[in-house]
């Protein structure tokens, strides 16, 4: 499932469930749910309702809107919980997200620009913040994939711009069907509705892990909010202006 240079996102089949799920939410059915299973054996079961949830509802590091400024790409942005909140407050955002059934939503709730393609891909404007919530910073896959994010998001940023992202410490899990390398280095897939995609990567980072591959590719980091389960949201921003 590795990327390439170019850095393509391999998980769009994978993510076949999720936009159903986001549907079939959207169009009535508010009991939906999104079942994820790990290779480790792990399994969770998620309401769909949660993908929709209001501002009052945002977890404690989904709270970044007072460290967005300017122009703001929102990237893996879902339904568009958080763009719109950004809409409200003035700013200029643009909402990036690869699955179609999620792109549809967002249009019919009104994020008023909108485009369906892989981050990896997108190019050609600039902004002042880059926004990556949800624990989207997944879309690596593996710690290697850090570098190559951030490179993106380089060359989409304005100078002075930021990077705000937000993770979350996963566990070792030794033993039969665990992960004998990074633990954040995921692999699951996920089902709705008796239908189950591919199996896919994703990194779930810790906040040490991140600042150690940031800082080798010329970003700080500074953590801005911590979570009682290990997440966080984080502030990256470039030691040097790129060119």
């Amino acid at each position: 499932m590795g990327r390439g240079n170019s850095m393509k996102n391999t998980n769009v089949p994978a993510l076949d469930p999720f936009g159903r799920a986001l549907m079939a939410y959207w169009r009535g059915n508010k009991a939906a749910v999104l079942h994820h299973e790990f290779r480790s054996g792990r399994t969770l079961t998620l309401p769909v309702s949660v993908f929709f949830r209001d501002v009052e509802d945002f977890f404690p590091t989904d709270m970044a809107m007072a460290y967005c400024r300017g122009r703001v790409l929102v990237v893996g942005a879902g339904t568009g919980v958080h763009a719109l909140v950004l809409e409200r407050q003035g700013h200029d955002v643009t909402a990036v997200e690869v699955n179609s059934q999620a792109v549809r939503i967002m249009k019919e709730r009104g994020v008023r620009d909108v485009r369906q393609e892989d981050f990896f891909e997108f190019k050609g404007e600039s902004y002042d913040t880059v926004l990556i919530l949800g624990h989207n910073i997944g879309m690596c896959e593996t710690l290697d994939g850090i570098k190559k994010l951030l490179g993106r998001c380089a060359l989409l940023l304005n100078p002075g711009g930021r990077v705000l992202v937000n993770s979350v410490e996963e566990p070792s899990s030794p033993g039969p069907g665990g992960n004998d390398g990074y633990p954040g280095e995921l692999e699951f897939r996920l089902s709705h509705g008796g239908e189950t995609g591919p199996w896919m990567r994703w990194l779930h980072v810790d906040i040490d892990t991140l600042t150690s591959h940031a800082l080798s590719c010329g970003w700080t980091v500074e953590k801005c909010i911590s979570a009682e389960d290990g997440g966080f949201l984080a502030k990256l921003e470039l030691d040097t202006p790129h060119p």
